[in-house]
């Protein structure tokens, strides 16, 4: 994010813990350690069949970057020697590793999501899958290609694939639909369909079936329009990057995240006002939507020295719908038992910039405009009947608390 003669030549020093093996920079390199990553599952059974393996730990992490950390969100690429990098930008991609309902991938994929087991040795599917790291969450992702067309049939290529049937393709971020989670695809969809409506700025996104498996493919924001890697870096990062106290994702308060954007213009070319102001919107549609899992890892900066932006929103799916993730905020709100909920909201607007008359208002604003948000979760058609009734009554509650 900041410009390269900020730091010089000097190296940076990190002290390894064992949540944070590696600098955090390089820890948004790796496959992350989450159940539904299916690429880590790959590369740490091949990283085992080592003699010896590598220890768990900062040795695993450290061989993980090595075999991962190229070609993956943002600029940053980590190769274990010259030969392995020139190699790596050399030999593009080729358009035949199309991944498709009968390919090896497709097979690997949906059995291991299904957990019924899978045939498909560890190698091939590392080597279809390629080393770029796969982007962590309780939902399954992959980075990949797909035809950039209004319509898509489901087929996606290896991150990099510049055509398939001799179409022109887009990266995107591809979501695949657990059973554990049946309808979450329909209601990001929704969610990410609110946000632009209310004038959030949302990338474009694609939904298809694949052997009755819902997928949800968002372009990726981490290129420009040649292709060419932009910058980019979460929350987490950056904060567990100048704190030892931040670890995970969790690890903070609302306002310190307000506080960590304004001393980040000292260091960086960001408009504070407008990332403030961002943020703090987000969290009050996070609100009032029941996504209560707005954490450091789905808020990111992007671009370089020349200007830092808040990326567009992305991982905006609404978590309350399901008992396990039916909390307010994974990030806690410092609170004042001696307000009100929405007294309390307010408040917290001042770390964003806000006085508690200009947070109130926002937040009446976007109550308003969504007002229609439980009805719309209410029909749609492939969530289960449970989950809409679960969410929309809870977000009724809630946004009375904030009336």
């Amino acid at each position: 994010l900041a410009a390269p003669d900020l730091f010089g030549d000097q190296p940076v020093v990190y002290r390894s813990s064992a949540r944070m093996p590696l600098h955090p920079r390089l820890m948004s390199l790796i496959p992350a350690d989450s159940p539904g990553n299916l690429q880590r599952r790959i590369h740490t059974e091949l990283l085992a069949r080592r003699q010896p393996p590598p220890a768990p730990g900062f040795e695993t992490e450290w061989e993980l970057l090595l075999l991962t950390g190229h070609g993956g969100i943002g600029h940053v690429d980590v190769f274990r020697d010259d030969r392995e990098a020139g190699h790596w930008y050399a030999n593009p991609v080729h358009p035949q590793s199309v991944v498709g309902r009968r390919s090896a991938v497709w097979r690997f994929v949906r059995e291991e999501i299904e957990q019924s087991g899978h045939a498909v040795p560890a190698d091939t599917v590392s080597e279809l899958l390629g080393p770029t790291p796969s982007v962590g969450g309780m939902i399954p992702k992959l980075l990949a290609s797909i035809v950039d067309a209004p319509d898509w049939d489901g087929r996606f290529a290896a991150p990099g694939t510049a055509a398939i049937d001799g179409r022109a393709t887009v990266e995107v971020v591809l979501k695949i639909e657990p059973a554990v989670y049946t309808g979450v695809t329909g209601l990001e969809a929704l969610c990410l369909d609110l946000h632009r409506e209310l004038g959030f700025e949302v990338p474009r996104y694609w939904r298809a079936e694949v052997d009755g498996m819902p997928l949800l493919a968002v372009e990726r924001f981490d290129r420009d329009a040649d292709g060419l890697p932009l910058p980019m870096e979460s929350f987490l990062s950056v904060m567990a990057a100048g704190s030892r106290a931040v670890r995970g994702s969790t690890d903070t308060e609302w306002s310190a995240v307000g506080r960590m954007l304004e001393r980040l213009a000292t260091v960086a070319n960001l408009d504070v006002k407008q990332a403030r102001r961002e943020v703090y919107r987000r969290f009050v549609l996070a609100f009032l939507t029941g996504n209560g899992d707005l954490h450091l890892e789905n808020l990111a900066f992007v671009g370089g020295a020349d200007g830092v932006r808040v990326a567009p929103v992305y991982d905006p799916s609404p978590m309350r719908a399901w008992p396990r993730h039916n909390l307010r905020s994974a990030v806690p709100v410092a609170f004042d038992s001696a307000l009100s909920l929405a007294e309390n909201f307010y408040a917290l607007g001042a770390a964003f910039g806000l006085r508690r008359d200009a947070a109130a208002d926002l937040w009446a604003d976007l109550a308003r405009r969504s007002a229609d948000y439980p009805e719309r979760v209410m029909e749609l058609p492939d969530v289960p009947p449970e989950r809409r009734r679960a969410l929309a009554e809870l977000v009724r509650k809630e946004r009375a608390l904030i009336r």
